[in-house]
């Protein structure tokens, strides 16, 4: 029912653009971002740049709309967009997450 998805970016004014507009359209209940030395494989060749990772908490249901956003948005040819499902046992925690979005 709940999931946290990640994403990143090279951008920081991208990211903060995409947090606000997840906020401000209740898509997601919390973001949280992180500065990442991130280096990886991009046709057959390793780059290497500062990334800011950022973890969304929100419903399964959400993810496409999520992603339009984030596609709309994002500079990447091909960004990241792992989904993990959420759990807890602390029931408070995802009654908040249902009650902050959508």
């Amino acid at each position: 029912m709940y999931c946290m998805i990640e994403t990143a970016f090279d951008n920081l004014d991208e990211a903060k653009q995409v947090i606000s507009k997840l906020l401000d359209e209740k898509l997601v209940a919390s973001c949280q971002m992180v500065e990442s030395n991130s280096k990886w494989n991009w046709k057959k060749e390793q780059e290497e740049s500062k990334e800011y990772l950022v973890f969304m908490k929100t419903k399964k249901s959400l993810q496409e709309k999520i992603f339009n956003v984030i596609k709309d948005i994002h500079s990447y040819d091909c960004f990241e967009f792992a989904v993990f499902d959420l759990t807890s046992c602390n029931q408070d925690y995802l009654n908040w997450i249902e009650e902050e979005t959508i």
